[in-house]
């Protein structure tokens, strides 16, 4: 499946996505290092094989951080579809995990700022 899904490089600087905005993609990281902000903290630093921005794509709300890149980084861009297939006919019960799972890691983070 990897060999099929497209890349993005992203300058250092550069920024994937910014914090409050829509997500129809996730990501796993190549090459390079991601910076996660929360305003203008840094939250988190993420290397190679790790994947960031699914949240959005488990629950639909907007972006809870800013992804910008630390290095030059080669992303992996996992579609929403791609996820969409995989989810399709996986029992509702642990879609419904998921979401939960989810919506406790956005709550735990709104509480910690």
């Amino acid at each position: 499946m990897m060999n099929f899904l497209d890349r993005k490089v992203v300058p250092t600087g550069g920024f994937v996505f910014k914090e409050g905005s829509s997500g129809d993609q996730a990501f796993i990281i190549q090459t390079g290092t991601i910076e996660l902000l929360k305003g203008e903290t840094v939250i988190a630093e993420l290397s190679k094989n790790t994947i960031f921005g699914e949240m959005a794509l488990i629950d639909g709300a907007p972006r809870m951080a800013t992804a910008r890149a630390k290095t030059d980084t080669t992303l992996i861009v996992i579609p929403r579809s791609v996820v969409d297939s995989k989810l399709k006919g996986v029992d509702p019960f642990v879609i419904k995990l998921l979401e939960i799972l989810v919506q406790n890691v956005r709550t735990m983070a709104a509480k910690l700022g």
